[in-house]
């Protein structure tokens, strides 16, 4: 009787994990946004799973790409500030792919700033001498010695609009410079002569993130545009809390609150046109998926760090609010084992990730405090979280799909809305007494969590005796 032939194992799956940074959900066209265009990462999600209800864990970025690549919470990756680095014991997806073989590269901003660690990726694309972006830009004449008067005045010029204008100054240089184009070059170039082993590329771009500087002819594709109202309602700030009071006054040299609508509306158009730039370049990364064949084999993950406040609440940029604003992140899979065209409108979490990414390609997160996202797409009735969480090191959230808390420890004042009657969280319920059973349960769930998440990774140890 012939031996049974055994069956040749299934090629591991790619991961391409592709990140904008300071990107709110609700200005992508999948998520509804009428007026910015965003072909590409719309079209991923048609191939795809887009997840509704996904929330980033801080406003910050190292601290939320942090909890991305592990699975972990800011305040157990002890990443909690853009000024904090990765502990070298932290488990990253990186750290724990490479041993299983994979090419592990990113591309584009750092992801692990301030820094310039890798956590386990082999090495960023652009980082050698003569390989960066500034040294591209000097070969072209845009910087160093090459730099003539005439282009040093548009340089300086950038300069001053970005100072006078809230940061909104467009590059000078033209398109085929852009930071988009070169980033997403490179990770094309690096899939070109990837061979035969699995990989896991990150590519982070660091738009729409201020200062708000697309380049031509993006800085005039959104002048004139419909922007959805600003969400602000008058004299709402006098029962919030004093840092963002201050913020609405004071931020990166600014007072948001003497912008006008006209100085408002070109930081939009600006940062959609920054949205739309990038979508461009992502676009030339996935058709070289497409047409490598790449693309049958690779998981493409989608998300944000976190948002932008764009002017609501009368706030800008990011920083010590819990708002959805810059919490209410995207988050689209694609690929194999992803259902096509599907949308989850679950409570989900960026710490979800990882282990949604170990169940599907076969790695172990064993320290992870997310959960995995798999069941809610493989399972009939299946059920994920009840809330979801944000902190900085002296705020902690609680969100569920009905409430939010946000506390300040040691602090009198704090936040709680009733997201069914007011979901723009324009009224602080806080101090209300017919609100005050509703406060004492979300500080239960947030006592609970604080209290469940305790570093996994450090374990009791047992006295022998």
């Amino acid at each position: 009787m012939p031996l049974a032939q055994a069956r040749p194992a299934a090629p591991r799956p790619n991961l391409l994990l592709v990140t904008f940074d300071q990107l709110r959900a609700d200005c992508l066209g999948c998520y509804g946004n009428p007026v910015v265009k965003t072909p590409n990462v719309d079209r991923l999600a048609s191939r795809g799973t887009r997840f509704g209800q996904h929330f980033s864990p801080t406003a910050q970025c190292v601290p939320s790409r942090m909890t991305i690549h592990t699975g972990r919470y800011p305040h157990t990756h002890r990443t909690l500030l853009n000024s904090y680095q990765i502990p070298d014991d932290e488990p990253t997806m990186a750290r724990i792919l490479a041993p299983m073989g994979y090419r592990t590269v990113c591309a584009g901003e750092r992801p692990f700033a301030p820094r310039e660690q890798l956590a386990g990726f082999e090495r960023r694309l652009g980082v050698a001498p003569g390989e960066s972006f500034g040294a591209m830009l000097a070969r072209n004449g845009w910087a160093g010695p090459n730099l003539t008067p005439e282009r040093a005045a548009k340089i300086a010029e950038q300069k001053r609009l970005h100072d006078t204008r809230f940061q909104a100054a467009a590059v000078p240089w033209p398109e085929e410079l852009d930071e988009a184009k070169f980033h997403s070059d490179q990770a094309i170039e690096f899939l070109k002569t990837s061979g035969a082993d699995p990989f896991f590329l990150h590519i982070s771009y660091r738009r729409p993130h201020h200062p708000f500087d697309p380049v031509a002819p993006f800085d005039r594709m959104y002048a004139g545009a419909p922007f959805p109202a600003t969400r602000k309602k008058p004299g709402e700030m006098a029962n919030k809390p004093p840092g963002q009071q201050r913020a609405a006054t004071s931020i990166a040299g600014f007072d948001p609150s003497r912008m006008t609508q006209a100085e408002l509306d070109l930081v939009k158009s600006y940062y959609y046109g920054m949205i739309s730039l990038t979508d461009k370049y992502l676009g030339t990364v996935l058709d070289h998926l497409d047409q490598s064949g790449l693309a049958d084999n690779t998981i493409v993950a989608f998300l944000a760090d976190h948002g932008e406040m764009l002017g609501d609440h009368g706030l800008m940029l990011k920083g010590g609010y819990m708002y959805d604003q810059v919490l209410h992140t995207p988050l689209i899979l694609a690929g194999p084992g992803v259902p096509r065209g599907k949308t989850i409108d679950t409570l989900v979490e960026a710490a979800d990730l990882a282990p949604t990414l170990g169940e599907m390609m076969g790695f172990s997160t064993p320290y992870a405090q997310g959960k995995s996202l798999a069941p809610l797409w493989n399972k009939a009735g299946a059920t994920h979280k009840g809330a979801v969480f944000g902190e900085f090191p002296t705020i902690k959230m609680v969100r569920t799909t009905d409430w939010k808390l946000v506390h300040y420890p040691g602090q009198r004042y704090g936040e709680l809305y009733d997201l069914r009657k007011d979901s723009d969280e324009y009224d602080n319920l806080y101090t209300r007494p017919d609100a005050q059973s509703q406060k004492g349960e979300m500080y239960r769930m947030l006592a609970d969590w604080m209290i469940r998440t305790g570093d996994p990774m450090r374990a009791p140890v047992q006295d022998p005796g």
